[in-house]
């Protein structure tokens, strides 16, 4: 949609439409002007920069179409008393091979419709015969400019679009009697009739492709060997169980159209209003007089009501009939913490122009994921180099020693499957984990042979080592950059299933030996973020609680691109060091080797590229396996140095207590250039710019402060505060910041849910609760057990969105209590929520089997005498009753009954109101 004639200012806020975005190209000085593009989200779409021109003004876009060249879109206007320079005209031409040009240049010619010329249409219409330019111009039939006091022989068409190189049909260009303007609104359709030509969508008759599926005589399976007990049998075999799933799921799908939208089912009466409605601006545009401008505004505000009460309705019944257990809610949620996806922008590419179509943009980010995917560039000793290597070519040309690996079951398998997560996306083969939940048994056992014949080989079939990678965009990252896309792979539905069955085995090795090191908490069960943030601020607070105050120093490393830069032989060598079987080690190294991806943006594949390095995103073993290649981190130095460490997965810490600043810097120094030397030679690579360093300490005003602390001779910066582990720990661990931040962001969260849980919405109280269970009450109580000892004021301001939303779901008036609403929806206040979270967590984190929690949860809650005692966040379960909890104790022996309560509620709602109303008519 191109608008000219704005009137807005750099200063103006933009005028958003719901689900659309805008380009926007304004007047910086001078009255009126300005021009705008909106188009919808959904568009593949790119805002473009105007050339430099001399009268007109633009605002341009490019669209990526199927079937056609990209288009160059502009919104033009050009003023009545500046002169059509042709140079303005070439230079928005020249933006692209095709352009569309549309909007008011205050041109008119009889050559497009215009009932008389000026200046500017003569000089447009000898610009048609320039054949350098090449353009058409077209316009509708009927008048678009409409003076307000004029009658309708003084009309005129004014506003008409340039085209050049476009070779869509046009289908039709019309004026619509719509909207209270001078200008009418023009509409011009290119291109196939959509309905004609509607986008279609895959659909699968599952119930036939479960009776095909249990015919496994059919010929695509002839393929498969009679014997599957070597490793090149068993590879035919899954290529010939590959393509016979897929020729069934193919012949079972077909394409069907799919509707842009759902046409509301509109009552006749309506219809006829709305008919009504359109007679009545066809005859104000005829005669605009004032009873027919009386006439057409009521007619509009009816069918606008009208249209309200209808959606009313439809609201009603469809949220009456959600259960609060509904999977909608859980889908909401995931949908409001994910945000709104945007098409991806041009990409900035070195030495080349930005990369403005689908292909491009493959290419590009397929590139930089490859140059991610690479080993580290920092330099490494030759001699350990030559030695990993070498030991790693030795296990691989040896004969694998020891017991071979269990064999997988049919009840491991189909447990496998059953736990698969039927709408993930398929990868390269295009199997779906729906279509793999429907394999019969013959097949099932068919696949467990395959897996055995492999686990027997220690291979990982080169097929299975494929992945469609998309990007998603990260959060404040600009757009533009091929860096700011975090990579998606989607792998092979039966690679997904033989990858848990290798992480099963090296599960169970790894636990039963107890390899992996206590401090690291990624990516394990039972250990969580926030039990790894809770020791952290245990031993920050520990020495603030001491008669002599200690102060904390903590180094937060930055790791950069952790799971992408992993040296495949080190992994392996680690492997084999820590006793690992041969076999399985040699199976991960079959599994990490020859691994490729393509990038795909909007349905566009860029070429293959091999991964030299890294576990693979999206893959199951993966984080189990960098676990492993960190294991051997060098936590005895640090302990020798007093330093502890605290891990999990790439998030690395250091910290260290003492009441002397000096000491603390020389430990944090040493330990940093110890771990400066293991990063290095293990090609891990660090960001000293992006770590951060936080000197905690109880003092308010304290000026002192630890040396530089260098990695790789580049200074740590010091800061008053990090987030971690999504916890905002600020240097004297008051929890201020991050109170705040989770407040915004739950605000953020409960403003976009004010159309469901409103007053005025039909939604009932007891789903519109559950709603905020759901998406907001887990981003205000995240972390909890960690910064419930804040002060009580800050909690406050946890409860006011939940106050908020009680207030907004009633609609309840200043005269009603928060604590009357608390007890009517049985609600639990922030304060009280979170103490029966704490309570929980520290119950189970005194008995947990990882020493590091278990010391985390073990000390003495009564306060002593000395000044320094502070509070600590078992103190939260000894603290009193907030008033909320106070005043609404919970009912000995009876069951609270939220319908009851509620519709008391309402009826002293409507008996103040009544009451309110009759004191104003006596005072009156």
């Amino acid at each position: 949609m191109l608008v000219q004639e704005t009137f807005l200012k750099p200063s103006h806020r933009n005028p958003n439409i719901q689900n659309y975005r805008i380009i926007r190209n304004d007047r910086a000085t001078a009255r009126g002007g300005g021009t705008v593009i909106y188009y919808k989200r959904s568009l593949h779409c790119v805002p473009l920069d105007p050339p430099p021109l001399e009268g007109i003004e633009a605002s341009m876009c490019q669209v990526s179409l199927t079937g056609h060249q990209p288009i160059t879109i502009a919104s033009v206007y050009l003023s009545p008393d500046k002169p059509l320079v042709e140079s303005d005209v070439r230079s928005l031409l020249a933006m692209s091979n095709s352009v569309i040009l549309a909007g008011d240049l205050n041109a008119k010619h009889p050559h497009w419709n215009s009932r008389v010329s000026n200046r500017h249409g003569i000089q447009l219409d000898l610009m048609t015969s320039l054949p350098s330019l090449g353009f058409d111009v077209i316009a509708p039939a009927t008048p678009t400019r409409f003076e307000v006091r004029m009658t309708n022989d003084l009309s005129d068409v004014l506003d008409i679009a340039i085209l050049k190189g476009v070779t869509l049909v046009l289908r039709s260009i019309e004026t619509l009697p719509e909207l209270d303007s001078d200008h009418r609104p023009v509409l011009i359709q290119l291109g196939p009739d959509p309905q004609l030509a509607l986008p279609t969508k895959v659909v699968t008759d599952w119930r036939r492709l479960d009776e095909l599926l249990q015919s496994v005589d059919a010929p695509t399976l002839s393929d498969i060997p009679d014997r599957i007990d070597t490793v090149e049998a068993a590879e035919t075999a899954a290529n010939g169980l590959t393509s016979h799933i897929k020729s069934l799921i193919n012949e079972c799908s077909r394409e069907v159209p799919i509707r842009p939208y759902e046409r509301m089912d509109l009552p006749d009466d309506l219809k006829a209003l709305i008919r009504r409605k359109n007679a009545a601006i066809r005859a104000h545009d005829r005669y605009p007089t004032d009873a027919n401008r009386r006439l057409r505004w009521a007619l509009l505000r009816e069918v606008k009501a009208r249209f309200a009460e209808l959606r009313e309705d439809r609201d009603s019944k469809r949220f009456g009939e959600l259960a609060p257990s509904h999977v909608a809610y859980w889908a909401l949620a995931r949908a409001l913490r994910r945000g709104a996806t945007d098409p991806i922008p041009p990409l900035v590419r070195p030495n080349l122009p930005p990369a403005l179509d689908d292909l491009d943009k493959a290419e590009c980010l397929a590139d930089s994921l490859e140059s991610q995917c690479s080993p580290s560039s920092q330099p490494v000793d030759p001699e350990h180099l030559l030695k990993v290597d070498s030991e790693v070519d030795r296990l691989a040309a040896s004969p694998p020693t020891g017991d071979p690996l269990s064999p997988t079951t049919v009840e491991e398998v189909e447990s496998i499957i059953k736990s698969l997560h039927a709408k993930k996306a398929p990868g390269p083969d295009l199997i779906s984990n729906k279509a793999i939940k429907r394999l019969p048994h013959q097949l099932v056992l068919l696949l467990v042979m395959i897996f055995n014949a492999l686990l027997a080989g220690c291979s990982f079939p080169d097929q299975w080592k494929e992945a469609t990678v998309i990007g998603i965009r990260k959060v404040g990252k600009p757009g533009n950059l091929p860096t700011s896309y975090r990579p998606i792979s989607l792998l092979n539905a039966l690679g997904k299933i033989y990858e848990r069955i290798i992480l099963a085995r090296l599960r169970a090795i790894v636990e039963a030996n107890s390899i992996l090191i206590n401090e690291q908490f990624g990516f394990r069960a039972g250990h969580s973020c926030v039990h790894q943030v809770h020791r952290i601020t245990e031993h920050i607070l520990a020495g603030f609680s001491l008669s002599k105050a200690r102060v904390t120093g903590a180094l937060f490393f930055d790791v950069a691109k952790a799971f992408d830069k992993v040296w495949h032989n080190g992994l392996i060598y680690k492997l084999h060091k820590l006793g690992l079987p041969d076999r399985l080690v040699l199976l991960i190294r079959d599994y990490l080797s020859n691994r490729t991806l393509r990038y795909r943006v909007e349905g566009t594949l860029s070429s293959p590229r091999t991964l030299r390095a890294g576990v693979p995103q999206g893959s199951c073993l993966s984080p189990l396996l960098y676990s492993l290649y960190t294991n051997d981190i060098p936590i005895k130095f640090a302990e020798r140095k007093s330093v502890k460490m605290a891990l999990y997965a790439d998030d690395t810490a250091l910290f260290t207590s003492s009441d002397r600043p000096d000491l603390i810097s020389s430990r944090l120094q040493s330990v940093t250039d110890a771990l400066g030397d293991w990063f290095r030679t293990w090609r891990i690579e660090i960001n000293p710019d992006k770590s951060t360093a936080v000197f905690f300490t109880k003092v308010l005003n304290y000026r002192g402060r630890p040396d530089e602390i260098t990695l790789y001779g580049t200074p740590i910066k010091w800061s008053d505060q990090v987030t971690y582990l999504g916890v905002t720990l600020d240097r004297r661990l008051t929890f201020r910041k991050h109170i705040i931040r989770v407040r915004n962001k739950a605000a953020f969260v409960l403003s976009r849910l004010h159309y469901m849980i409103n007053g005025k919405s039909k939604m009932s109280l007891r789903n519109k609760t559950t709603l905020y269970k759901t998406c907001v009450r887990p981003i205000l109580t995240y972390g909890c057990p960690v910064f419930a000892r804040c002060e009580p004021g800050l909690l406050q301001k946890l409860q006011v969105i939940q106050n908020r939303f009680l207030r907004k779901a009633t609609a309840s008036p200043w005269y009603i209590r928060n604590i009357d609403l608390h007890r009517d929806f049985e609600i639990d206040s922030i304060a009280k929520h979170i103490k029966s979270i704490a309570a929980n967590y520290f119950e189970k984190a005194r008995n947990h089997p990882n020493p590091l929690i278990a010391q985390s949860c073990v000390y003495n809650t009564l306060r002593g005498n000395f000044k320094n005692r502070c509070r600590r966040p078992l103190h939260v379960l000894t603290d009193p009753d907030d008033p909320i909890t106070l005043a609404n104790p919970p009912p000995i022996g009876t069951v609270h009954n939220r319908t009851t309560h509620h519709t008391t509620h309402l009826h002293r709602l409507r008996r103040r109101r009544r009451r309110n109303r009759v004191q104003r008519l006596v005072r009156a």
